[in-house]
């Protein structure tokens, strides 16, 4: 009798002790998957303003995080996404071109050039729409990525039509008709503001 009590704690016990476990491995899992993005200030030299973005993963909440953090500064920057990135030496910089990164020119939310994709660019086709002063574009995608973002600012630099009007506007559309970009070009293509939907 006492043997088969004791046979009943120790499965108890060894049940208990495995539900822990079990528990402590998923709380380690979603600290890991839930590391917070964050920009943070490395270094200004001569020309340029240098940011981490920590933990930066290539999805549209990183992006739009990206864009947001942007328009709270002003000048040319550059925004790493490793640490190792870039040394520093007698206040020059000098890139790892290995590694992601994005080079932007703005003051606040009037941006003259931003550049996201330096590594692998794959060309995206976009079907166009064309109105008075608007270009709509459409391509087969579902949420953003840096390749997108930078094929969408690549069409809108090249494209001759916002030099013609003082106001002029590109949208981005994805697969399923969802608005995921918008480009407003000012004087005549001189700046434009961005937003990430």
């Amino acid at each position: 009798m006492i043997m088969r009590k004791f046979r009943y704690f120790l499965l108890l016990t060894s049940y208990f002790l495995l539900l822990m476990s079990c528990k402590n491995n998923h709380a380690i899992d979603n600290r890991e998957i839930n590391k917070k993005s964050e920009i943070i200030h490395l270094q200004d030299t001569y020309y340029y303003k240098y940011y981490l973005f920590e933990n930066f993963q290539e999805n549209e909440q990183d992006i739009k995080y990206l864009i947001d953090f942007l328009k709270k500064t002003t000048g040319d920057k550059w925004v790493l996404t490793n640490i190792n990135g870039v040394e520093f030496e007698d206040n020059y910089a000098i890139l790892d071109v290995a590694h992601q990164r994005f080079s932007i020119n703005n003051n606040l939310n009037k941006f003259y050039y931003i550049k996201v994709n330096f590594l692998e660019s794959t060309p995206i086709h976009f079907t166009t729409k064309e109105t008075e002063n608007q270009t709509d574009l459409t391509a087969d995608f579902e949420t953003l990525t840096v390749n997108t973002v930078q094929n969408f600012l690549d069409y809108a630099e090249k494209d001759e039509a916002k030099k013609d009007i003082e106001t002029y506007t590109y949208i981005l559309y994805n697969k399923s008709s969802q608005e995921k970009m918008k480009l407003i070009y000012h004087e005549y293509g001189n700046w434009f503001e961005v937003e990430v939907f």
